[in-house]
C-alpha cells in the first residue's frame, strides 16, 4: 500500500492511505541505512487487519528540513510574536538560512494588536530584505485571511519558538482545533504544547505541518559560505571590491555602504556577523 505519513509520535508513524489513517512503525533496515522516515514523505508500507503495519520504501523526496524535520515541503511560513514571548531575530535568522535556497519563505509577525508600532518594526526589516511578509492577529481574522491566500494549494511548514502562535494560526486556517500554548509567567518563554510533528489538512488544498516550538537553533555550515544565505546581499554584492568579499570589514563593499546609509536592514547586517563570528568559533573546534 502507499500512502503519506501525517504524524509521527513515540515512534510510531501514522500513515494516511486514501483517506485512513493507519498506525506504523519503520523497517529496521531503514536504521541500519541511516535513513529516518519523515512526516510528509511519501511510502510503501505492509499493512494487515488489526495488526501493525510496517514502511518498508521511502519514495523520492522533493526536499526536506531539519527544523522541522518535515519531508516534501512547498513553503515555511516563520511566525515572529511581538510579544509573549519576546522576539529573538538572532534566531529568526538562523531559521532563515536554513530554509533559504531549499523553500520559499514567508514570514508571519503575530499578535500585533499588543504593539503594533514594534509589529511595523519588524515587518519593514523582512519586506526590505525581500521576504512576503504579513502582520497578523487572531483578534482580527481578516489579517489571517490575507495570509490563508498565500496558503492554497500549498504545504506549508509553521516554524518558530513555543507559543509564537502557530497552532492558533493552524487553527483558524484549517477551521478545525489545534492544541494550542501558552507563556509561563514565570519566564515569559513559551510552553512546549506542541510535542510532534504533525501534517494537518484543510479545504483548497491547504497542508500545514504543525511542529513543536524552540528556543534555540545551530547552523552548520562553513563561515564563507553565510553571505549566500542572505538574500539582500546577492545584488549589491557583485559591486564589492573584491569578488570574495565577506561583507565584513573589507574596503569597498557594497553591502556595508548600503546598510550604512539604511537601504539595506541593520538588523539583518548585524546579525549576519554574529552568526558568521558564532560559525568561525565552531570551526576552530
Amino acid at each position: 500500500m502507499r500512502g503519506k505519513i501525517v504524524k509521527l509520535t513515540g515512534g510510531f508513524y501514522y500513515v494516511n492511505s486514501n483517506s485512513t489513517i493507519y498506525e506504523t512503525r519503520a523497517r529496521g533496515n531503514f536504521r541500519n541505512e541511516d535513513i529516518k522516515p519523515l512526516v510528509g514523505d511519501e511510502v510503501e508500507f505492509k499493512y494487515e487487519k488489526d495488526r501493525l503495519g510496517y514502511i518498508e520504501k521511502i519514495y523520492p523526496r522533493k526536499n526536506m528540513l531539519i527544523r522541522p524535520a518535515v519531508a516534501n515541503v512547498d513553503q515555511v511560513l516563520i511566525v515572529i510574536p511581538v510579544k509573549d514571548p519576546k522576539y529573538n531575530l538572532n534566531l529568526v535568522d538562523k531559521l532563515i538560512c536554513q530554509y533559504e535556497n531549499k523553500v520559499d519563505v514567508l514570514i508571519a509577525i503575530n499578535k500585533y494588536d499588543l504593539d503594533e508600532e514594534e509589529a511595523r518594526y519588524l515587518m519593514e526589516i523582512y519586506r526590505s530584505a525581500g521576504f512576503k511578509t504579513f502582520m497578523i492577529s487572531y483578534k482580527y481574522t481578516f489579517t489571517l485571511d490575507l495570509l490563508k491566500d498565500y496558503l492554497k494549494n500549498k504545504t506549508t511548514a509553521l516554524s518558530g519558538v513555543s507559543a509564537a502562535g502557530k497552532s492558533t494560526i493552524a487553527s483558524y486556517i484549517l477551521n478545525r482545533e489545534v492544541e494550542v500554548g501558552s507563556v509561563s509567567e514565570k519566564t515569559r518563554r513559551g510552553k512546549h504544547t506542541t510535542r510532534h510533528v504533525e501534517l494537518l489538512s484543510g479545504e483548497e488544498g491547504i497542508y500545514l505541518f504543525d511542529t513543536p516550538g524552540f528556543s534555540s537553533f545551530d547552523l552548520d555550515m562553513k563561515p564563507e559560505d553565510l553571505k549566500d544565505y542572505f538574500r539582500e546581499f546577492f545584488i549589491p554584492s557583485k559591486d564589492c571590491k573584491f569578488n570574495d568579499c565577506k561583507h565584513l570589514n573589507e574596503p569597498g563593499c557594497k553591502v556595508v555602504e548600503l546598510v550604512n546609509e539604511g537601504k539595506l536592514p541593520r538588523s539583518r547586517y548585524e546579525n549576519y556577523k554574529l552568526i558568521y563570528e558564532e560559525l568561525k568559533e565552531k570551526e576552530r573546534y
